[in-house]
């Protein structure tokens, strides 16, 4: 299984769900390449890196070259780390690589952030539609994803 996650708040619910995991699955990591906290937290395990697609407090014309930037990279990283599953808890670094993971037939499993209880993130609407499971965290988002699943907060 391949754990997509941002940092912050995404890195946070990706660990809470790999404490509870990490003994049924294999599992590697996705991060940013700017994250330096969450890979101490993973001694042992693999970890793959790609540029975030959005940076904190940079211009919005940076998207488009981050975004051609990670998409390359993800493909790379689901090349190299062969996953089963990939599952992301939400940062905008999911997009390409969970792309990537259905066109290769991987099954994708994705987890709408805790912070989102009434608005869809952009990751959200685009993986929607081709998540194998889209998981919500609040009662709230089922007006928005009437397929998504409730089970609560991670945690």
């Amino acid at each position: 299984m391949l754990i997509v996650c941002g940092s912050g708040g995404h890195a946070a619910e990706a660990l809470i769900l790999y404490r509870d995991i990490k003994d049924a699955f294999e599992c590697s990591f996705m991060l940013e390449s700017s994250d330096p906290l969450t890979p101490k937290k993973l001694e042992g395990v693999t970890i793959y890196r790609a540029v975030a697609v959005r940076g904190k407090k940079e211009s919005a014309i940076l998207i488009i070259p981050r975004l051609f930037w990670c998409t390359i990279q993800s493909f790379f990283v689901i090349l190299r780390a062969r996953p089963d599953i990939v599952l992301s808890t939400g940062p905008g670094l999911a997009g390409p690589i969970c792309i990537w993971g259905k066109i290769f037939g991987k099954k994708i499993i994705f987890i709408e952030s805790w912070s989102r209880v009434n608005t869809k993130s952009w990751p959200g609407k685009l993986l929607y539609p081709i998540a194998d499971q889209f998981f919500i965290q609040w009662p709230e988002e089922k007006k928005n994803y009437p397929k998504g699943i409730y089970a609560g907060r991670l945690g």
